[in-house]
């Protein structure tokens, strides 16, 4: 016990400041409660005033945004009645997903320590450099605003995150990018495939989702706001939203992948195997990401991109996914946005 004490103090300090930093935030929280009746991401369709003849007379105003979502929902109406054939052809056609297939992963040097580490050394810095950043717009009398703070804390953070995990495969362990899944190599054929299982997976991912919006109704669940959500309806700026989208639809799944799959689900797998990786990296992947309402179906993509990943050897196919489902969100909530 004295030795792993020794040999991991800085750790230990690290996550002693965290639960510190966390508890003086409980605390204050709990002085300044209220509710927020301003949050948009809690409300139902119905509380947002979102009706069926609101949605019919919007599409047949003929503007450039009507046009616009039209052709978006057209274009998703006859992709969900493709996946609908493609899952009737692949259950009657007796195909099955085989999560112990692989074809070029091999043993990373990393572990589940070096994950937990990492992750340690992450909210660590996000922390200071919050805190650092809310002294100095204090100080100078500087305002952003809460979305732009929140989502250049989000950038800054994914940043991090990158140079850590690069850090402990390249200079740690001295491994190459590939050991991650960076791989070019049948570059077109992984983002075909990714285009495929995402299709492929699309009713799934929504029956889960009715499914746990049902249930959460039925137990009287309210969800908490979702930040990302709130941003995008409140915010106006429309530079802000273009880089919020950017960021969103693109930045955010290439990272999150790299790090989910490239470095948990690899140093997971080590001690667990393919199946246990899969799942156990989507649940803590879901977790971090989403509400009790939406947990189910983020888990099930998770668990898919970590199948692509396991069967291509490259994160191509899983950031493709992952992107493709991500931008699907932002177009709803953007057409959301344009009803309310």
């Amino acid at each position: 016990m004295l030795n792993f004490i020794r040999r991991e103090k800085i750790y230990i300090l690290i996550l002693v400041f965290i639960l510190a930093v966390n508890l003086w935030v409980l605390g204050r929280q709990e002085k300044s409660r209220f509710k927020d009746d301003s949050t948009v991401s809690s409300m139902t369709f119905e509380e947002l005033g979102l009706t069926e003849e609101k949605v019919k007379g919007f599409l047949e105003s003929n503007t450039p945004n009507a046009r616009f979502f039209g052709y978006l929902i057209t274009i998703g109406f006859l992709v969900f009645i493709l996946a609908l054939i493609m899952n009737l052809v692949f259950i009657f056609t007796g195909k099955r997903i085989d999560f112990r297939k692989s074809v070029v992963l091999k043993p990373v040097s990393w572990d589940i320590a070096d994950i937990i580490r990492a992750s340690l050394i992450i909210i660590f810095i996000g922390y200071v450099m919050g805190m650092t950043q809310g002294f100095i717009l204090k100080k100078f009398h500087i305002e952003l605003g809460l979305n732009l703070r929140m989502m250049l804390d989000t950038l800054f953070i994914d940043i991090v995150a990158v140079f850590i995990v690069f850090y402990f495969v390249v200079i740690k362990y001295k491994e190459g990018f590939k050991s991650l899944g960076l791989r070019l190599r049948n570059f077109l054929s992984n983002v075909l495939s990714g285009i495929t299982a995402y299709i492929l997976i699309l009713p799934v991912l929504l029956a889960m989702l009715l499914l746990s919006a049902w249930v959460s109704n039925l137990l009287g669940y309210t969800p908490p706001p979702q930040p990302v959500f709130e941003m995008f309806m409140k915010e106006g700026r429309s530079r802000v939203l273009f880089f919020l989208t950017i960021f969103v639809s693109f930045l955010g799944p290439v990272i999150e992948e790299l790090f989910f799959r490239g470095f948990m689900y690899s140093a997971i797998k080590k001690r667990t195997g393919i199946i246990a990786a899969a799942f156990l990296s989507a649940a803590i992947f879901s977790a971090l990401h989403t509400n009790i309402v939406g947990f189910l179906p983020i888990m099930v993509l998770g668990a898919l991109l970590a199948y692509l990943y396991e069967t291509t050897g490259s994160l191509i196919a899983s950031m493709t996914v992952h992107i493709i489902h991500n931008s699907v969100i932002v177009a709803l909530v953007f057409f959301i946005k344009e009803l309310i």
